[in-house]
């Protein structure tokens, strides 16, 4: 999720992108080998069998493990996200809809590795979004969470600052040190293993963050006043794509469906956000099958860890033709829970729910903590009514431990089945005079 992007604790952006998203297209016809780029190429994923039309979990399951194991990670602009856009453009355009894969970059969000150098020990890092690219160093200072009590008496004029991750946003904790005068941030994970987020906006120097087992040393070079540096690779304008399912070429979404296919790096993204982009193909080939795709469109959106850029450059392109949406319907970490968290606008979040008890389906009408976000914002934002389903557990999302053996099938069959009759039950509105 950029819910999950992480924001904060483990979240994903909540805020809105920069707007330096610029959409361009390439349009592929359906079954066409055609790479994210336009060039013809060869594929190598399987297929998944036919199945009946109903939705059906096993079959997001079959996706999910190809996205997650065969593929594994999908950081934006890099080939495995060139796979995973392959891999859905191909299983939409079987489905029988007219498929577009639509290219934009994104300028210096991508999360790339960093490293922290701290006496003779070198300390893998990972950039937050927004990192300044270069090199800072001066003496650490051990700042705790960055919040007003953990900088109150310490200077900070041109040191390195350490900080605890948790309760503040990765912004917060910025911009507190920032108006201090620090030179750089280093943020310590509160949970095992590397982690990564977004600052929503560009720093003005290098924001980093590192593993947990990086914190006795860290500390102990507070401790002492030790010097320490942040390099940092220089900021690039970054390549990504949204991949469009129509029913037809130039048909006009009234629904849209959709759920981002990136992920951040070192992780195979299973529930963040492998489990939103397997339920979307399915939903969408079980509702073609049905016949209920008039007016019904599906989207997988690139670069949302890395600030909601994909969903963004979408609503942008959209808006500009005048084809906004009626209702967006998005599925972001749907795999590990035993119920269904609904967000999002008031009268498809009530049809959601009262479809879930119907259904006897656990599901709780909620919003997100202001440290988390997803793609149904970018259209929120632009007035369209939006409904996002989610598990509301996020245990080990930007992690390497966001694994495929940890997702719960039967969480992804009920928030499947939920959105299924929720998007039928959109369609009969829009059909209504």
């Amino acid at each position: 999720m950029a819910g999950a992007a992480c924001v904060g604790q483990a979240a994903s952006p909540a805020g809105s992108p920069t707007g330096a998203a610029q959409p361009t297209a390439s349009s592929t016809s359906p079954g066409s080998a055609a790479s994210p780029t336009g060039t013809a190429t060869a594929t190598t994923s399987t297929p998944v069998p036919a199945g009946p039309a109903e939705h059906d979990g096993a079959r997001t399951m079959a996706h999910l493990a190809h996205l997650t194991e065969s593929i594994g990670p999908r950081v934006s602009g890099a080939a495995g996200e060139q796979a995973a856009i392959a891999y859905i453009r191909d299983q939409l355009a079987a489905s029988g809809y007219s498929v577009e894969v639509m290219e934009f970059d994104f300028e210096g969000d991508r999360f790339q590795s960093a490293t922290v150098r701290s006496g003779t020990t070198t300390i893998e890092a990972l950039t937050l979004a927004g990192s300044k690219g270069g090199t800072a160093s001066g003496r650490a200072v051990y700042v705790g969470l960055a919040d007003a009590a953990g900088i109150a008496g310490r200077s900070l004029d041109g040191a390195i600052a350490i900080a605890d991750r948790g309760s503040l946003l990765f912004a917060d904790k910025y911009e507190n040190v920032r108006a201090a005068n620090a030179a750089g941030l280093i943020i310590i994970n509160n949970q095992e293993g590397m982690f990564s987020g977004t600052l929503r906006k560009p720093a003005n120097f290098p924001v980093v963050g590192v593993a947990d087992t990086a914190a006795a040393n860290l500390k102990a070079a507070a401790a002492s006043g030790a010097m320490v540096s942040i390099e940092t690779p220089t900021v690039i304008d970054t390549p990504s794509a949204n991949v469009l399912a129509r029913p037809a070429a130039g048909d006009a979404c009234q629904v849209l469906v959709g759920g981002h296919h990136d992920t951040v790096a070192a992780t195979p993204g299973a529930n963040d956000n492998g489990s939103g982009t397997a339920t979307v193909l399915e939903l969408a080939r079980a509702l073609a099958a049905d016949g209920l795709d008039e007016g019904l469109c599906f989207a997988t959106f690139g670069a949302e860890e890395s600030g909601l850029h994909g969903s963004s450059a979408l609503v942008q392109r959209l808006r500009t033709e005048g084809a906004l949406p009626r209702y967006m319907v998005n599925l972001d970490v749907v795999g590990i829970g035993a119920g269904v968290a609904v967000i999002g606008s008031p009268e498809p979040v009530a049809r959601a729910i009262k479809l879930a008890s119907s259904l006897g389906i656990p599901a709780l009408a909620t919003e997100l903590p202001s440290n988390y976000g997803s793609d149904h914002q970018s259209f929120r934002d632009a007035g369209v009514a939006v409904v996002f389903f989610t598990s509301g557990e996020f245990p080990t999302i930007h992690s390497p431990r966001d694994v495929l053996r940890d997702i719960d099938p039967a969480e992804v069959e009920r928030i499947g089945d939920l959105a299924y009759a929720t998007i039928r039950d959109l369609l009969a509105q829009v059909a209504q005079p």
